[in-house]
């Protein structure tokens, strides 16, 4: 069975797109049903006998969507309120706030045939009560297409554009900036996945090129964050081979070249920061009954920086994730993790991002979830003596409703301990959101 989502993830790779913008961090409420196969054919590395409870969707509870001659047509909208303790990310400035968000979504899709096309739009809303500068907008849109090459092979290839919010918890926010800053973000991949009766070769490459607007200070002028600029180019191969229906082994190779448009001065010092790295891995992607999956690999990662003295990023990596199911009503998993990232901070070359989480999922009825998460990582950065601990955890409820809405409570907690000199913040922050979502 060959999905887009399957190619994806698989081919897990790092985006130079900060994973703290915005409108990525919250979960998406919008519930679309799963595409279909590509191609009937079953593959021996499909890991699907169990589905996951927060995964799981009855049409009664998803999107039904409009059909608009060969397209699917599916629009949605949450609104909510939203109430953070620490709006600032900034424990020496601590203020509490609370906020409408209002977030559209519309995706739009084939409905049939050899191949998939798949566009989509959304946006965030959001108006906060008292600190009008934390008022923010944004739009992300994208295209994405798949098609089959065979009983079990796929090519895939996909193209987005965002105009994001770096906001205040972002490891790169500057203390001084009046509002959160803003960048735009142009992403874009290709995949293939070419498979056989027990072997399976995936290849991608992914190219993300990140600009940010400068922004004004507290204190009047302007604070110059172009120096964030960055282009990343990545890619990855991944060949695998079947020893069973439940077990495969694979050995896979990472590479990339991060490169940023302005050097960073520091004093009288003009800093480069670009860099070029390797990843080498050997791993298992295996399910165990119907209790336990997971994909799991492991091996050396060396990340090599331009600038003379610069000591490299080198040791141990790692990514997988193990699925427990226990019972049909609830799902476990746990998430590990020691890669190199690029850094958006000045007068740093790159960040060595290793811990991990673990999530509970609960079908306490038919139609209400509760999710449960926490996690630790640790952020150390090359270029400046500092060292981020970043502990969190959340907690949702959502209920389904059989006319195809959904309402949704959820607390997450966020926290940031640095060991480093001046010019960064440490925070702790409590936030609630309440959101309700229309769909159809």
């Amino acid at each position: 069975m060959i999905r887009a989502s399957a190619l994806t993830a698989i081919a897990i790779v790092a985006s130079a797109v900060p994973a703290t913008a915005q409108l990525l961090q919250d979960e998406p409420t919008v519930v679309i049903p799963p595409e279909p196969p590509l191609t009937p054919a079953r593959s021996v590395f499909a890991r699907d006998r169990e589905v996951a409870v927060a995964d799981r969707m009855l049409p009664a509870f998803s999107a039904k969507g409009m059909t608009v001659g060969a397209f699917d047509v599916f629009p949605g909208l949450a609104v909510g309120g939203l109430y953070t303790s620490n709006i600032f990310a900034n424990n020496a400035d601590k203020h509490a706030d609370a906020g409408l968000m209002i977030r559209p979504e519309l995706t739009v899709r084939t409905s049939s045939g050899p191949y998939r096309v798949t566009a989509y739009a959304r946006g965030d809303v959001r108006r906060f009560t008292d600190k009008v500068s934390e008022n923010t907008e944004e739009v992300l849109g994208g295209l994405q297409g798949n098609v089959a090459v065979g009983a079990l092979s796929a090519l895939s290839a996909g193209v987005s554009y965002g105009s994001l919010i770096n906001p205040r918890f972002a490891p790169d926010s500057p203390v001084d900036a009046a509002k959160p800053l803003e960048y735009n973000a142009l992403n874009a991949f290709a995949s293939g996945s070419f498979e056989g009766s027990n072997t399976r070769v995936i290849l991608r490459a992914d190219v993300a090129d990140i600009r940010f607007r400068d922004t004004p200070s507290r204190s009047g002028g302007t604070i110059f964050t172009r120096d964030r600029n960055r282009t990343r180019v990545q890619g990855l191969l991944r060949v695998e081979r079947a020893l069973s229906p439940s077990v495969s082994l694979y050995g896979a190779g990472t590479v990339n070249t991060i490169d940023y448009r302005y050097p960073t001065t520091i004093g009288q010092s003009v800093v480069t920061r670009d860099s070029r790295g390797y990843g080498l891995y050997v791993g298992s992607s295996f399910e165990l009954t119907s209790i336990l999956r997971g994909d799991v690999r492991a091996g050396y990662i060396r990340q090599i920086f331009d600038l003379d003295g610069l000591r490299p990023i080198a040791g141990f990596g790692t990514l997988g994730s193990l699925v427990y199911f226990p019972n049909r009503l609830w799902t476990f998993t746990a998430r590990v993790e020691s890669s190199v990232q690029d850094s958006g901070v000045p007068g740093t070359g790159g960040v060595l991002h290793r811990g991990g989480s673990l999530r509970a999922d609960n079908e306490l009825r038919r139609y209400i979830v509760l999710s449960l998460e926490g996690g630790y990582f640790r952020d150390t950065y090359r270029g400046l003596p500092r060292r981020d601990k970043l502990p969190f955890a959340s907690a949702g409820l959502t209920y389904l409703s059989r006319n195809h809405w959904n309402a949704r409570l959820g607390y997450r907690y966020l926290s940031r301990d640095c060991s480093c000199t001046g010019g960064v913040t440490d925070f702790d922050d409590h936030r609630v959101t309440a959101t309700l979502t229309f769909q159809n």
